[in-house]
């Protein structure tokens, strides 16, 4: 078939799961520099989180124990980052403009 993609390598250490994986651990990288322009040092802890559970899953995934654990450091590490983000977003929104004077 010429329309069909041929994978010639087998799916694992160098097949098509290992670079989703390795994808995955770019794309979390990624996301750790973008959102640490806005709430800085607050946001590490869920990135070391993030990336240690990164390179965990390169080779535990889902299984129990490992991989289960693996799925929980992903949780937490989300957690934290939302946390840090949140507590940006919160303190920009919830101030109130001091030079505005009130027109009615």
């Amino acid at each position: 078939m010429p329309w069909a993609v041929v994978i010639d390598e087998p799916v694992g250490r160098a097949g098509l799961g290992s670079r989703g994986v390795y994808a995955l651990g770019v794309a979390c990288l990624a996301t750790c520099a973008v959102l640490y322009r806005r709430p800085g040092a607050r946001m590490l802890p869920g990135a070391v989180v993030l990336l240690a559970a990164c390179w965990s899953f390169i080779d535990s995934h889902i299984f129990w124990p490992r991989g289960v654990l693996t799925m929980l450091g992903f949780a937490l590490a989300f957690a934290l980052l939302t946390a840090a983000y949140g507590r940006v977003s919160s303190a920009r929104t919830s101030t109130p403009p001091s030079s505005v004077p009130a027109t009615r």
